[in-house]
């Protein structure tokens, strides 16, 4: 069984751990652009589907 100290000092540490690293708003400003990528292909498709 695990002691309140313990626990907070795990749940501390956790907290600290779980901070965003300097380069994660570049993956999501990536991951951003390459979902609007995919549905402007898919918009492409069907608009070339619609022509046959």
């Amino acid at each position: 069984m695990r002691t309140a100290a313990a626990a907070s000092t795990a749940e501390l540490h956790r907290s600290r751990t779980s901070t965003h690293l300097p380069g994660v708003p570049v993956l999501d400003a990536i991951y951003l652009a390459v979902t609007l990528a995919l549905f402007a292909l898919v918009g492409l498709v069907a608009k070339a589907v619609e022509k046959l």
